[in-house]
């Protein structure tokens, strides 16, 4: 892969990282409010709609982390 494959596909699985980042803070507040709010047992059932997200997140992450690697050798 050639420097500027790199680049790109850095740049596009950095804004996915963000993006999926962006939804998560969206449901941990909503799962937040509903705790604030006393409905603790619904704000764990929302939190808990986080896990595909954080497991998306690792994912993305090992694979910048790929990319990065590739383009130090």
């Amino acid at each position: 892969m050639d420097a500027l494959a790199l680049n790109t596909a850095t740049k596009a699985n950095l804004a996915d990282v963000r993006a999926s980042l962006e939804k998560a803070l969206r449901i941990a507040r909503a799962a937040e409010a509903c705790a604030v709010s006393g409905r603790t047992r619904k704000g764990m059932e929302v939190a808990l709609s986080l896990e595909p997200i954080v497991y998306e997140l690792n994912t993305l992450l090992n694979a910048a982390s790929m990319i990065n690697r590739l383009g130090k050798s």
